[in-house]
């Protein structure tokens, strides 16, 4: 995925890359496949890769490189998510934070070297929705404008902004978001768009799986807690249409 930056909000879109270029090495943000991860030790396990609802794994769906300026303990920072795929639940989410200083133990102290330029090929927008009138229609109008002049973005990254919402139906309140164990809050900070489905729907998970927006929240302190990765937390409101 490459990223754009109008304004506070970095958007993204799907590109093809090189092989290489999706390495961990290479600290990249990618959709599916399998994860880069960033920290090599304390992976999340079986068990925290199932679906909390129904118990089966977890597919792989995305991964952002979400570094923190200014932070020696998050000088590289990824999040990734992951859902399930498997009718009838077809809605577990689970996301996991993991960062680390730029000293570590498993990467070098320099950047890695651009050795390859990334060209993209972007794929058609994701509009049926937009055939279905109802009272929904007013929210979802001011949806799609907000995305009209970058219509292929599938991912929108502003660590501690507003989500746009794609319904006025299950919106979060701020209790509906839990705290993290370390007791800060949680904040936004990213979204998946529902244009990513355009790019799953060539592959089988793409066949079981659906929603309007993904809102990922995570610590607003972004804590260490251990060397491993910390579980955030997902949103996921789908598009209603109610007569």
């Amino acid at each position: 995925m490459a990223a754009a930056a109008p304004g506070p909000v970095e958007l993204g879109f799907a590109e093809e890359a090189p092989a290489w270029r999706l390495r961990s090495e290479q600290f990249p943000s990618k959709v599916g496949g399998r994860p880069a991860w960033l920290g090599l030790a304390e992976l999340p396990g079986p068990g925290a890769l199932a679906c909390a609802r129904c118990g089966r794994p977890l597919a792989f769906l995305l991964q952002v490189y979400a570094p923190l300026p200014g932070r020696d303990d998050a000088f590289h920072r990824s999040l990734f998510l992951f859902c399930c795929r498997e009718p009838p639940c077809c809605a577990g989410l689970r996301v996991f934070r993991n960062q680390l200083p730029r000293n570590n133990a498993f990467y070098s102290y320099e950047p890695p070297s651009e050795t390859e330029a990334l060209g993209g090929i972007p794929e058609e927008e994701l509009d049926s929705m937009a055939k279905h009138e109802s009272k929904e229609d007013h929210i979802f109008q001011k949806f799609k404008s907000k995305i009209a002049l970058e219509p292929e973005q599938i991912l929108r990254y502003g660590r501690g902004i507003k989500p746009i919402w794609i319904s006025g139906e299950n919106i979060p309140q701020e209790k509906d978001i839990p705290d993290c164990p370390c007791g800060a809050k949680r904040i936004f900070e990213f979204q998946v768009m529902p244009q990513l489905l355009n790019h799953l729907k060539a592959d089988r998970l793409g066949r079981s799986i659906d929603w309007g927006v993904l809102a990922v929240f995570t610590c607003a302190e972004s804590c260490s807690l251990g060397s491993g990765y910390t579980e955030e937390f997902v949103w996921k409101q789908d598009v209603t249409d109610t007569p």
